[in-house]
């Protein structure tokens, strides 16, 4: 026992002397010159196609809306009848101005404030407790084929304005 602890503290002296001993003296040298462009790569085979893009999906803006109190129809050629059976529509509103979009339903003190109330073939009521012009409104339409995917992914019904045109691909 004695010879063990022995040849470990010469082991542990002599680590620690190794590790120890060495110090930097002088500055670095410079970086030598820059080597030549290396000839180019071959290219590689090409991959397999990947899912559509977001073809099913469209965006629809309207600048300068006025909304008024009550029910606000609009007529949207774009809410088609596979979107109306099977599909969701999306809607945000914007000052013009703003850096932002919010989503609706807007409320405000937790009153509802700014809603989607009917969706028809065609046509988006918003009913409205306020009046206000300078307005821009976004409403996203998405068939239902092109959620399968995505939609067990992500819950879609619950996004900001941007995360929205983010996931289906879609210009801000």
């Amino acid at each position: 026992m004695k010879k063990t602890m022995k040849l470990f503290g010469i082991a542990f002296m002599a680590l620690s002397l190794t590790l120890t001993s060495c110090s930097k003296d002088g500055d670095d040298g410079l970086d030598g010159a820059q080597g030549e462009q290396g000839i180019p790569g071959t290219d590689g085979q090409d991959g397999e196609d990947g899912e559509d893009g977001n073809a099913n999906v469209t965006s629809l803006l309207l600048e300068d809306q006025t909304i008024s109190t009550g029910d606000n129809v609009y007529d949207v050629s774009e809410l088609t009848q596979e979107i109306f059976d099977t599909g969701f529509v999306f809607a945000y509103v914007t000052v013009n101005g703003n850096d932002y979009w919010e989503t609706l339903p807007l409320s405000i003190s937790q009153q509802i404030i700014l809603e989607i109330d009917k969706i028809e073939l065609g046509r988006i009521t918003l009913r409205s407790t306020f009046t206000q012009s300078n307005l821009r409104l976004r409403f996203i339409f998405v068939e239902a084929r092109s959620l399968s995917s995505k939609i067990a992914n992500k819950n879609v019904q619950k996004m900001s304005y941007e995360e929205a045109m983010d996931y289906f691909e879609l210009d801000y």
